[in-house]
């Protein structure tokens, strides 16, 4: 089980070449994921923030060409937030079924459907 420094402290290798999730989005989950563990750890559980449905629904937008967190470590680290927070039992919401994207296809957890600009959206090309 991880605690709150254990998350705190976390390093998250980066990438700029290969898609990565944004730095930002990573950092302000993880900051409530702290926040909701170290309430747990003090026995304060009205002050829990985050469940862990909240951390396995997160969804990132995605970055290419430009600095990021590695997807892979991000997603193991929020595989073992989500393990302890049940552990906590920090588990309030039901899961929410997830629509599928627009025009189509299948989500990738933890990530955010990429934006279409106008061009596409108006062409589909």
């Amino acid at each position: 089980m991880l605690s709150a420094e254990n998350v705190l402290h976390a390093r998250l290798a980066t990438t700029k070449f290969a898609e990565g999730y944004e730095q930002s989005d990573v950092d302000d989950l993880l900051d409530r994921v702290v926040a909701t563990l170290r309430a747990v750890e003090s026995g304060q559980p009205s002050a829990v923030t985050v469940t862990a449905d909240d951390v396995g629904d997160a969804r990132f937008q995605v970055t290419r060409f430009r600095e990021g967190y590695a997807q892979g470590p991000v997603d193991d680290l929020l595989q073992d937030v989500v393990t302890t927070l049940q552990a906590h039992g920090a588990v309030t919401a039901l899961p929410v079924p997830v629509a599928a994207p627009p025009g189509g296809g299948t989500t990738v957890p933890g990530l955010v459907p990429e934006r279409q600009g106008w061009w596409r959206r108006v062409f589909g090309a």
